[in-house]
């Protein structure tokens, strides 16, 4: 989970300080002058505010350009919250907001968003990282150990060669007899920063002092003794190249550990009892009785505040062939639902900005809802009108035009320089690329194969469409080289047949019908509503991009 950042708008103004010429020009709505309210527009009563202004320019960054060199009239986006503000009402006095499939859908938003501020406020906001962590973690990690290492072949092995060095025998002569032919020279030994070691070895090394040897590591189904030669302080004046990665591996550890730790804290909030007998009676693979044998078990699994669970419903929440054990499973199904009923007890959709989100959410899933359920039965297309469409709209869907041409690549602008003089006084295309060319097609007499105008290097795709057949180009450089083209053939304009782009149009002509529909519902909506507009609160929200 990602937290939740409390100035989404600010990331926003970013990329929007260049709003010089933004227009205020709202028709069919009475401008006023109100301060002391966010409000930038009422809808029969019902505010439209910065916030929800904010909301749909973050939205719109998403889906658009949005750059400080784009230019654009806000009018557009307050009078497109209006527009949705007039759907979200009418779709309301449908009853739309009753559906069950709506309030289903706004209980899960309600349930997801909540366990995001937990999250947040339980877990990230109390996994915090000091600048003390992040100097004794660098101070015990990235010292610098030299060692020597025995690998032995068993734990048998490993074993005698410990007695040995216990009774006197030198270490180098083990690490040397063990070690591959490659390795022979240095006898193991090993620089290494402490934190690129494995758990079992560092481990081992750490309260090694220069010239102690270990015991018996085992590690990966190898075993080891490994003997300090030398240990280097971390250097204080590297600690600020890994800084950002130091705090980012403690703060994910804390993490880790303050989610394992609230766990326990909301498992016995609930006090959760489980009847570990009937959990492992559960065999879904039992000869004597069927999965829908167990579907049908009503008998209590588990019981809590605010939680229960039967047989059946542990049962149908299974897979047919479980990867894990019952206990493992109910452990995971245990564990998000404690989380949950601990989210929805905190009531954030009614005691923080959640509330708001909540309100945009369900106006979103009402417009989608309104606009499926009746504008979209309206819409009936025939095959006449696809035709008559395509007609219309012939340009739409030309075939791409498409070129051949010879092209001859050099390496210097001086030899591209001399070529061109060569073909300005009559010299063979042909010839000079297969002779001259540094390419592929060199052999071919620089002939390359039909390609649009989009599969063509971008500099020769502006200077093609000015050739005429039989044409050569200016020198034109890409990148280190220098190339120059000679237009051979263009393909004639071609539209594609009806049947090709049938499913195109009929997309095509359900979207303008759609906005038909749409727009006439709007300007029905619009000469039964009142709209209101606040310029003084416009104008001060502008005010905040600048």
């Amino acid at each position: 989970m990602q937290r939740v950042s409390a100035v989404r708008v600010m990331k926003l103004r970013r990329y929007c300080l260049c709003w010089a010429f933004c227009v205020l020009i709202v028709s069919g709505c009475a401008s006023v002058k109100i301060k002391g309210t966010d409000a930038i527009a009422w809808v029969d009563g019902e505010p439209i505010t910065r916030d929800d202004l904010g909301y749909s320019l973050q939205v719109a960054h998403r889906r658009e350009d949005l750059s400080t060199t784009k230019k654009f009239d806000m009018s557009e986006y307050i009078q497109k919250l209006i527009e949705d503000r007039l759907i979200v009402q009418e779709a309301r006095r449908m009853g739309l907001e009753n559906a069950p499939d709506i309030q289903e859908k706004i209980r899960e938003y309600i349930l997801r968003e909540s366990v995001v501020k937990l999250y947040n406020e339980e877990i990230v906001d109390k996994s915090d990282v000091t600048a003390e962590d992040v100097i004794n973690y660098y101070r015990e990690n990235y010292e610098s150990l030299t060692l020597k290492v025995i690998q032995a072949g068993s734990e048998v092995e490993a074993g005698e060669i410990m007695n040995k060095l216990q009774s006197g025998e030198e270490f180098d002569k083990f690490a040397l007899e063990y070690a591959s032919h490659s390795e022979k020279q240095d006898t193991r030994e090993l620089v290494v920063k402490r934190k690129t070691l494995r758990p079992a070895m560092k481990d081992a090394v750490a309260g090694l002092k220069p010239g102690e040897t270990s015991s018996v590591i085992y590690d990966q189904d190898n075993y080891y003794i490994v003997k300090l030669l030398d240990r280097q302080a971390a250097p204080v004046e590297e600690i600020d190249s890994v800084k950002a990665d130091i705090e980012k591996v403690l703060r994910d550890q804390n993490i880790k550990n303050r989610s394992d730790e609230y766990l326990l804290e909301l498992h016995k909030k609930t006090g959760v009892k489980i009847e570990r007998e009937l959990l492992a009676s559960i065999k879904l693979d039992d000869g004597d009785r069927t999965r829908e044998g167990w579907l049908g078990d009503n008998r209590p699994l588990v019981e809590g505040n605010e939680i229960a669970l039967t047989v059946g419903e542990f049962v149908a929440m299974l897979p047919e062939k479980p990867l894990k054990s019952n206990e493992e499973s109910l452990k995971w199904w245990l564990d998000r639902k404690v989380v949950d009923v601990e989210a929805l007890s905190r009531r954030y959709d009614v005691n923080t900005e959640l509330k708001d989100m909540v309100q945009r959410y369900k106006n979103v899933l009402l417009k989608a809802v309104f606009t499926r359920n009746v504008i979209a039965p309206q819409i009936i297309i025939s095959e006449k009108d696809a035709e008559d469409y395509y007609l219309g709209h012939q340009n739409d869907y030309a075939k791409p035009a498409k070129y051949r041409i010879q092209q001859i690549t050099l390496m210097s602008k001086e030899e591209a320089e001399d070529v061109l003089n060569s073909l300005a006084g009559g010299a063979n295309f042909s010839w000079l690329a297969k002779t001259k060319s540094k390419d592929t097609f060199a052999t071919a007499g620089g002939v390359t194969d039909w390609k649009t105008k989009a599969q063509l290097h971008e500099p020769v795709r502006d200077v093609i469409d000015d050739l005429k057949l039989g044409e050569v180009s200016r020198i034109i450089q890409i990148e280190g080289e220098y190339l120059i083209v000679r237009l051979m053939e263009r393909s004639a304009y071609e539209v594609e047949e009806f049947s090709n782009v049938k499913g195109l149009i009929y997309n095509a002509v359900y979207k303008e019908k759609f906005n038909e529909i749409y727009n006439a519902y709007i300007d029905k909506l619009r000469n039964d509503a009142r709209i209101v507009l606040n310029d003084e609160a416009i104008r001060s929200y502008m005010e905040t991009f600048k």
